[in-house]
């Protein structure tokens, strides 16, 4: 909590000094350096009997929530535990083995495997899951669907719904800010994947090829489609708040080559989304407080920020890689379950292979000064456009080529057999997902809504 005892307040060295370290401590976890974690959201949507949308399943307050049916499975099936209320205000259940199922505030549906020493092994977990998970959903009259935007729906019919003090005050920041906050809040969802840093020599790769390959990977995996956009979700985090998403400014403009010094320079010049209070309500953050005028200058009415409230902003940070010890690249947008594996397997191979890693490096390097610009041009319109098609080419096939130096399990045959079909099908056809949803829409919501189901 903030401080009036300026004695107490944390330093600018203090604060930068954590943020480096927060995002790649001085000694890595090295017991696992090619793990792989997976977090999938879905949308509960409702359906009548001709399976057409009629809206989005409620988080709370019926008999048919959504975080009624997962207590209702938890109770039947061992795989799930019992629910517990998290601060979010919302029960999140653990899964025997690892992981657990979270909410979000439009009340998707997030499953965030267990750490997984194989890609496949963490796609085959997303599926067990979801095979338990869906049979539920449709005896309750609704899907769980994988796709980037609610593309059924109007956003408010999915109002804000986790009453979580973080919640309130992230939407409320939000609101000060646009309309672009309640979209992604409410109606995207996403698909993570979750690497390991490596050893010294290796992060600093990894963390430089994982930024790179964020427009490519909007641009091939889009599933969004919404004004002409094929992934309006990223157009939401585009414009939402440019100081906390995106990329940090030193890394694109390369004014210093050391990760953990572009990450603390992004941490100080994001703006304070919340500011924590031990009395009443948290407060939401102004645009253009930044914590480093936090720090310099104080709060009129709380203070400085102390140790603790570095930490907490620094979760507020929604870079398109954000560093947490590991790299969580949050480009992916969510895609039904036939190309769910495709993604992580390119993703991973990419990093984890030390001459794919290099190969892909060279290849894009070209790039990091057009990052934003080209990351624009990806969500507009993806893999139509010529570079953008040419590097995604390039990347698919390179995690093909280099797949099974990584050894054998790492990739099952049926993930790298998904890996060329979405080749052939999508990206050297200069298409993507988005293309198809477009066209199952055409011929009907419910159409659409079968194309995207999420197992």
């Amino acid at each position: 909590m903030p401080t009036t005892d300026l004695k107490a307040a944390v330093s600018l060295d203090e604060a930068r000094r954590r943020a480096g370290l927060s995002a790649f401590p001085l000694k890595p976890d090295v017991a696992c350096t090619r793990c792989v974690g997976l977090e999938p959201e879905f949308f509960p949507v409702t359906v009548d009997d001709d399976g057409r949308p009629t809206g989005r399943l409620p988080l709370f307050g019926c008999d048919a929530s959504v975080t009624g049916i997962v207590a209702d499975v938890a109770v039947a099936d061992r795989r799930i535990r019992p629910g517990h209320e998290s601060a979010s205000g919302a029960r999140e259940f653990d899964l025997e083995g690892g992981g657990r199922l979270t909410f979000e505030p439009g009340g998707q549906l997030e499953h965030s495997t267990t750490v997984h020493r194989s890609v496949s092994a963490a796609v085959r977990d997303v599926e067990d899951v979801l095979a338990r998970l869906d049979p539920a959903f449709r005896d309750a009259g609704a899907r769980l669907v994988a796709a980037g935007l609610d593309v059924w729906n109007p956003l408010d019919a999915a109002p804000q719904q986790l009453p979580g003090q973080r919640y309130v005050a992230q939407a409320a920041y939000y609101d000060r800010r646009g309309t672009w906050g309640a979209v992604m809040m409410r109606h995207t969802a996403s698909l993570q994947i979750n690497l390991d840093l490596g050893p010294e020599g290796v992060w600093q790769e990894r963390w430089r090829l994982a930024n790179l390959l964020a427009p490519v990977f909007t641009a091939a995996f889009a599933c969004s489609p919404a004004d002409g956009w094929v992934a309006a979700r990223a157009r939401a985090w585009q414009e939402l708040d440019p100081t906390r998403s995106g990329f940090p400014r030193s890394f694109v403009v390369g004014s210093s080559a050391d990760p953990r010094t572009q990450w603390a320079d992004a941490a100080l010049d994001a703006d304070v989304m919340m500011i924590r209070t031990d009395v009443g309500a948290w407060r939401a953050g102004e645009p253009g407080f930044t914590l480093r005028r936090w720090i310099e200058e104080g709060h009129p009415d709380v203070g400085w920020p102390i140790a603790t409230d570095v930490d907490y902003h620094l979760t507020t940070m929604f870079f398109e890689v954000r560093a947490r010890g590991f790299l969580e690249l949050r480009t992916g947008e969510a895609l039904p379950g036939r190309w769910r594996a495709v993604p992580a397997v390119v993703a991973s191979v990419l990093l984890y292979d030390d001459a794919a890693r290099g190969h892909a490096l060279e290849r894009l390097e070209g790039v990091r000064d057009r990052l934003p610009e080209l990351w624009r041009t990806a969500a507009r319109v993806g893999v139509r456009d010529s570079e953008l098609q040419e590097l995604a080419g390039e990347l698919l096939a390179m995690a093909l080529h280099f797949a099974p130096h990584l050894g054998d399990g790492w990739v099952e045959g049926r993930d790298l057999d998904a890996v060329r079909r979405y080749l052939d099908r999508y990206v050297a056809h200069g298409r993507m997902p988005a293309d198809e949803l477009v066209e199952a829409l055409a011929d009907g919501p419910a159409v659409a809504l079968a194309w995207a189901s999420a197992t």
